[in-house]
């Protein structure tokens, strides 16, 4: 019979997969822009035509290496390979990695909070997956955030289940190594989270002496011999991680020499979105930049060169500037009055309910994640580790984007991070474990920079009020 406990995971978990596919089936989203381009180098693959958005054109005057991947183009070539180039197949894969990120987001909140009340945590962080319109909307597309949240998640988890394992197993190290590199092969902004992973190995020596390892205090003689000052297993645990994702990239990234006779271990997007981001009169957003346009001309290595020059004489020379940008990033990314909802196959009440929820959602997901954060404290010293090394985690995602460009998709990335912590915060404030003051001063500073945010574009976003008018 069934538990209470696992009727509530199951139901969550099933409204992630029904709520996607729904969504994804009443609007039958085609491919457009960026999901297009992926669209047409997915199918060039299946085609034999090569890693390009368009086949006639050469690798150096085609734009496929400028986009994102390539680890979600050939996710879509394998399926289209599979299955034919049908819509409604990725539509369904998407609502399972939607389910499964739903439940891997449970298991890793049970993992950092063992102490603790885990399961009803768990089963909070994981509503905020599951409940999320920002994601819903997303897993109808052909885009990249859907593949690279659930890869994201998958190599925290392994690597938690590493971190709590008594005896350290290496195929741990390796299944998140590989998670770890299929996730930067899609997002490339995830390959930050590689610091906290390096600083755990190297920080966080594991140590077993004779009596860790024989369980008796009188053990002597030569099998004592080199275990009595310890076994630092983590480094070499850390050369397995770093071995393992340097076979993930070789192939992509010899394939790319070849080709473009240049050391390429994603794409070639970097120097383009720095410069499209710092920029005399640089917003902070994914903007066209004229000199972007110019550079592309030159060809795709040497472009991406000279924009990257640009960008970083910008920097350098106007340092001040530099930093009022990235203020204005790291506004925009945590900014309540960034809602998802102007997709192009929105308009009317789809769109101004898409808006709502949005907005509603960035409101619950963020004060109740830094409830959350502030909570940390107030945990038992096992999970307040775990719980620590998790927030270096979640700030590796910001922080891979908040110098370069941000939009309100690029934050999907730290979403399941914040909706742990926003479980924990949840069920703190449901415990009355919260100080009202808190919870104000919160919500009073995530309010402020929303206010900034909505002051700094208000012209913008009359003509977005106007489109719903």
């Amino acid at each position: 019979m069934m538990d209470k406990k696992n009727k509530i995971i199951i139901t969550i978990v099933l409204a992630a997969f029904i709520l996607s596919l729904a969504y994804s089936f009443y609007f039958k989203i085609d491919p457009a822009v960026d999901a297009a381009a992926y669209d047409r180098i997915a199918w060039n693959l299946v085609l034999g035509n090569g890693y390009k958005e368009r086949a006639e054109l050469s690798y150096e005057k085609d734009l496929a290496i400028l986009r994102v991947g390539p680890g979600y183009e050939f996710f879509l070539a394998l399926i289209y390979f599979v299955f034919g180039h049908y819509l409604w197949v990725i539509w369904i894969i998407h609502a399972l990695l939607s389910a499964i990120s739903t439940y891997l987001v449970f298991l890793l909140s049970k993992e950092i909070f063992k102490e603790s009340q885990s399961f009803f945590i768990g089963a909070a962080a994981a509503s905020f997956m599951a409940f999320s319109p920002d994601l819903i909307t997303i897993n109808g597309m052909l885009m990249t955030e859907t593949l690279g949240v659930f890869l994201i998640i998958l190599s925290v988890y392994l690597f938690f289940k590493y971190m709590n394992s008594e005896d350290k197993p290496v195929y741990f190290v390796v299944l998140t190594a590989l998670a770890f590199g299929a996730a930067v092969l899609v997002r490339t902004p995830i390959a930050l989270l590689f610091l906290p992973f390096a600083g755990y190995f190297i920080f966080h020596p594991v140590r077993k002496t004779v009596n860790d390892v024989f369980k008796i205090d009188d053990f002597k003689g030569d099998q004592t011999k080199g275990l009595s000052n310890g076994i630092h297993k983590n480094w070499r645990h850390f050369l397995f991680f770093s071995f393992a994702l340097v076979l993930i990239f070789l192939p992509w990234t010899l394939r790319n020499y070849r080709t473009y006779r240049s050391f390429i271990p994603t794409n070639l997007a970097f120097g383009y979105d720095l410069l499209a981001g710092n920029h005399s009169g640089a917003t902070g957003e994914l903007e066209p930049y004229y000199l972007n346009e110019q550079f592309m001309g030159q060809g795709r290595i040497e472009g991406n060169k000279l924009a990257l020059k640009e960008a970083l004489l910008f920097i350098f020379a106007n340092p001040l500037e530099f930093l009022k940008i990235t203020f204005y990033r790291i506004s925009i990314y945590f900014s309540f009055t960034r809602p998802t909802g102007f997709w192009f196959h929105l308009e009317g009440a789809s769109r101004a309910l898409t808006l709502a929820l949005s907005a509603l959602y960035s409101v619950l997901l963020f004060v109740f994640g830094f409830l959350g954060i502030y909570r940390i404290k107030e945990l038992p010293l096992a999970d307040k580790k775990r719980a620590k090394f998790f927030l270096w985690a979640l700030l590796a995602m910001p922080l891979a984007v908040i110098w370069i460009i941000v939009e309100t998709r690029y934050r999907f990335l730290v979403y399941p991070f914040f909706a742990v912590f926003a479980g924990y915060g949840f069920i703190a404030l449901m415990d009355k474990k919260i100080n009202i003051k808190v919870f104000a001063v919160i919500f009073g500073i995530l309010f402020l920079n929303a206010a900034f945010d909505a002051w700094r574009n208000s012209a913008r976003i009359m003509e977005k009020i106007a489109e719903l008018l």
